[in-house]
C-alpha cells in the first residue's frame, strides 16, 4: 500500500546542549530544531515526493533523559505501517547525526 502521511516527533533537551559554557543555549536549540527540519524535510521529500511530511521539532529548556526521533508512517487507509517507519527512523537518525556533527548550529556568547 502507498504511502501517504509521514509524522515526525523530537524534542531537543537544551540543558543537555553543552558540557561546557560560553553557548547561548536558546538560540542554539532553536538553530539545531530548524537545522533538523530542515534535515528531515529535504530527506523525506526527496525519497517519497508528493507524500504529506510533518516535522515537528519540540525544545524544552531543561535537562532530562534522552528524546529518541519519533517516525508514524500512514497509508491511504490511514493504517500505520511499523516497518516503513522503522527504516525512515534509522535513515533519519544517520542523516541527523551527520547533518549535525559540526556543531555549526552552536552559538556562542561574545
Amino acid at each position: 500500500m502507498a504511502i501517504t502521511k509521514i509524522e515526525v516527533s523530537d524534542m531537543i533537551l537544551a540543558g543537555t546542549l553543552f558540557t561546557e559554557s560560553g553557548y547561548d543555549v536558546e538560540k542554539s536549540a532553536e538553530n539545531l530544531a530548524e537545522l533538523k527540519g530542515n534535515i528531515i524535510i529535504e530527506h523525506l521529500e526527496g525519497l517519497f515526493p508528493g507524500v504529506e511530511i510533518c516535522a515537528d521539532i519540540a525544545i524544552q529548556m531543561e535537562d532530562g533523559k534522552p528524546w529518541r526521533l519519533e517516525v508514524l508512517v500512514y497509508n491511504e487507509k490511514n493504517e500505520k505501517n511499523q516497518e516503513e517507519a522503522n527504516t525512515i527512523l534509522s535513515q533519519l537518525t544517520q542523516k541527523i547525526a551527520e547533518g549535525t556533527a559540526d556543531r555549526s548550529w552552536a552559538v556562542k556568547v561574545a
